[in-house]
C-alpha cells in the first residue's frame, strides 16, 4: 500500500509541475508539438560528464557537515512515504522501489521539468545568468519551507544548499546542455537517492 501511495503521489506531481508549463506553451506557441524540446527533454553532443561529475561530487562533500547539522539538532527531519516503508520493511525490495520512486520521479523529475526546464530556460532568455540566479533563489527559497520554525541558522543553510544547487543544475542546462535538463536530473535523482540512504543507515 505505501508503494502504491507513493507512485500516485509521484505521478501527481509530476503532473501538477509539467502541466503549468504545458498549459504556457500552449498559450504562447497555440501548438502541443515541440513541448518537449522547450522544456528540456532533449540530448546534447557536447560532452557534459565531467561536469556532471564535479557538480555530483562537490555537492556531496559540500553537504556533509550542514545535513548532519541539521539532523542531529532535529532542524530537519525525514517524513513521507520513504520512511514508512524503512520503519514498516527495513531494507526490502518495496523500501529500496519507495525510494526510487520518490528520488527520480516525485522529486527530481517534477523539478527539474518546472525550475529548470520552465523556470530556468525562461529567465535565461529573458536574463541571461541573471535569470538562473532568480531560479536558484526561488528555488532556495520554496525549501526553506522544512524548516520554518527551527531558527535562522537552518533556514540559511537550506536555502544555500538548495539554492546552490538549483544554481549549478542551471548553469548546466544552459551553458553546457544546451537547455537539456535531462544531465541536472540524473545529478538530482542521484543525489536523492543517496539522501534517504544516508539517513535511514546512519540517522533514524
Amino acid at each position: 500500500m505505501i508503494l502504491i501511495n507513493q507512485l500516485i503521489s509521484a505521478i501527481l506531481q509530476v503532473v501538477i509541475l509539467t502541466a503549468i508549463p504545458f498549459i504556457f506553451y500552449l498559450v504562447k506557441e497555440k501548438r502541443v508539438k515541440g513541448f518537449f524540446n522547450w522544456i528540456g527533454f532533449k540530448t546534447t553532443e557536447n560532452n557534459v560528464f565531467k561536469y556532471m561529475a564535479i557538480i555530483f561530487i562537490s555537492f556531496l562533500v559540500i553537504i556533509i557537515l550542514p545535513y548532519l547539522y541539521l539532523y542531529n539538532t532535529n532542524s530537519l527531519t525525514y517524513t513521507g512515504f520513504t520512511v514508512d516503508a524503512y520503519k514498516q520493511y527495513g531494507w526490502s525490495m518495496q523500501t529500496i522501489l519507495v525510494i526510487l520512486i520518490w528520488a527520480v520521479v516525485q522529486t527530481s523529475l517534477s523539478e527539474e521539468i518546472f525550475f529548470r526546464g520552465f523556470l530556468g530556460n525562461r529567465l535565461f532568455e529573458k536574463l541571461g545568468n541573471g535569470g538562473n540566479v532568480i531560479q536558484a533563489i526561488i528555488f532556495g527559497g520554496i525549501h526553506i519551507v522544512s524548516v520554518v520554525g527551527k531558527g535562522i541558522l537552518p533556514m540559511v543553510i537550506i536555502f544555500l544548499l538548495t539554492g546552490g544547487i538549483g544554481y549549478a543544475l542551471g548553469w548546466l542546462s544552459r551553458n553546457k546542455a544546451d537547455g537539456s535538463i535531462i544531465y541536472g536530473w540524473i545529478i538530482h535523482a542521484a543525489v536523492n537517492i543517496i539522501s534517504p540512504i544516508v539517513v535511514f543507515m546512519f540517522l533514524i
